[in-house]
């Protein structure tokens, strides 16, 4: 079965960016939260930041795939047991509730930031 893929990305102007991923390529888009959006990029979520002096590029590219919770489990359990230092610890926001969901970052062996995710009600 094939897995939503995330990438989070900075672009200089938010909106003329979400203009061409709704006009042109025909995505629909999810959460607003003013500095950031989340575009339906094909069945896999892409988040794309205004750039500013306190969000360069370097400071948020990231990717990683969308698992299953109990995936997301067993891959920090496999992180740990091979120590690998978290860029950000695993947290999960919204605990007990339909809008549980979880996130982790680490490196890979080339410095590039894998962002783990998961979302309870994506499971429904």
């Amino acid at each position: 079965m094939l897995k939503p893929f995330h990438l989070s990305t900075v672009v200089p102007d938010l909106r003329q960016a979400e203009n061409f991923y709704q006009t042109v390529l025909g995505c629909e888009t999810g959460r607003d939260r003013e500095t950031w959006i989340d575009v339906n990029f094909f069945g896999h979520q892409l988040t794309l930041h205004q750039q500013s002096d306190l969000m360069p590029a370097v400071a948020i590219d990231h990717f990683g795939p969308v698992l299953g919770k109990h995936e997301w489990l067993a891959l920090i359990d496999n992180c740990t047991t091979n120590a690998l230092d978290f860029v950000l610890p695993p947290v999960i926001r919204q605990q007990g509730t339909p809008s549980e969901q979880g996130k982790f970052i680490i490196q890979d062996t080339a410095g590039n930031l894998l962002e783990f995710k998961y979302y309870l009600e994506a499971a429904s």
